[in-house]
C-alpha cells in the first residue's frame, strides 16, 4: 500500500489477483463480445 489505494467489500476474499483497471475493462469488453457474438 506504499505507492496506492485500496478498499475492499464483503467479497474480498475471492479475489486472486490485483490488476488495473485497464485490464479490467479489456477484459470486461472481451468477454461481453464473445457473449454478444455467441447470442447472434
Amino acid at each position: 500500500m506504499e505507492s496506492g489505494f485500496a478498499f475492499a467489500g464483503a467479497n474480498a476474499y475471492r479475489a486472486d489477483k490485483i490488476i488495473s483497471v485497464k485490464d479490467l475493462i479489456s477484459t470486461l469488453m472481451d468477454e461481453y463480445n464473445k457473449a454478444l457474438y455467441l447470442s447472434v
